[in-house]
């Protein structure tokens, strides 16, 4: 434990002496969840830290103006139940979230609305530390996705949305299960897979409408919402309710992520200082 404590010291001296190029929240909440996904090792911390920040400050139109009691938009997504964890965990205590990637209409909310969303509840998400030292099994799910919802995902929108589900947050991804997959969503799971390193690649399980219920062989009913044959209620009733009262109660620690982040034009000399002391 006194060299867990001397890591989290020297990880918070060194992100200080990183200013001005790194700007970065540093309580000990904070710095703790880049150690724990790295089991402690500080330079991986240290690389894990700086791409959580370039990654937002290369992404503005997901990472600001994302006031959970504020935005009427988020407001708005908020009662789709656009996103949620699900509250019980599985057997190996992993977390259940899930995503309906059709739940919005596209004549109203854009995909950097729904983004947006999803960014900032995954944000106050990422405090549990069990989300940081058991991980996650994640549910994308395509009922009711049309033509309109695929074709907001470009290239370039794919590979910044995959970087920054995959490599910014601390967190360790054990599933990805497509639910109700569609064939007309094949060319883009094309593209996810090519931004997606092989690991993460080797997680993902498609399930069609016709085979919906072989979701029930990676996740226990019991934990699943009515819309996934499981024994909980309705995913749009008390369980998005209670889910979103959570999450406007930790607002606050949220938008304040808003302050921090890199100065793109310096931020690689310090990611390359930090590959070549991995490499040594």
């Amino acid at each position: 434990m006194a060299e867990n404590a001397d890591q989290l010291n020297n990880f918070r001296t060194w992100v200080q002496e990183q200013q001005p190029i790194l700007n970065s929240l540093n309580t000990d909440e904070f710095l703790l969840r880049f150690l724990r996904v790295t089991n402690f090792n500080l330079n991986h911390a240290k690389e894990w830290l700086i791409y959580f920040w370039k990654h937002r400050t290369e992404n503005p139109q997901w990472f600001f103006n994302r006031d959970l009691l504020k935005n009427p938009i988020m407001l708005e997504i908020s009662e789709l139940a656009y996103c949620i964890q699900l509250p019980k965990e599985t057997k190996d205590n992993h977390l259940i979230f899930i995503m309906r990637i059709g739940q919005y209409d596209t004549t109203k909310y854009t995909f950097n609305d729904v983004t947006k969303y999803a960014f900032a509840v995954t944000d106050i998400l990422n405090r549990q530390p069990s989300a940081q030292i058991n991980g996650y099994i994640i549910i994308l799910d395509f009922s009711n996705i049309k033509f309109q919802h695929v074709n907001q995902f470009t290239p370039d929108y794919t590979r910044r949305y995959v970087n920054c589900w995959e490599k910014m947050y601390p967190v360790k991804l054990h599933q990805v299960h497509f639910y109700n997959y569609p064939s007309l969503f094949d060319p883009i799971l094309h593209l996810f897979r090519m931004f997606l390193n092989t690991k993460l690649n080797d997680k993902i399980y498609l399930h069609s409408k016709a085979l919906e219920k072989s979701l029930h062989q990676y996740i226990d009913p019991d934990l699943l919402p009515q819309e996934y044959g499981g024994q909980l209620g309705s995913i749009e009733g008390n369980l998005n309710k209670t889910f979103v009262q959570y999450t406007r109660e930790d607002n606050n620690y949220m938008i304040q992520f808003d302050q921090y982040g890199v100065d793109l034009d310096r931020v690689s000399n310090i990611l390359k200082a930090l590959k070549k002391e991995n490499n040594n």
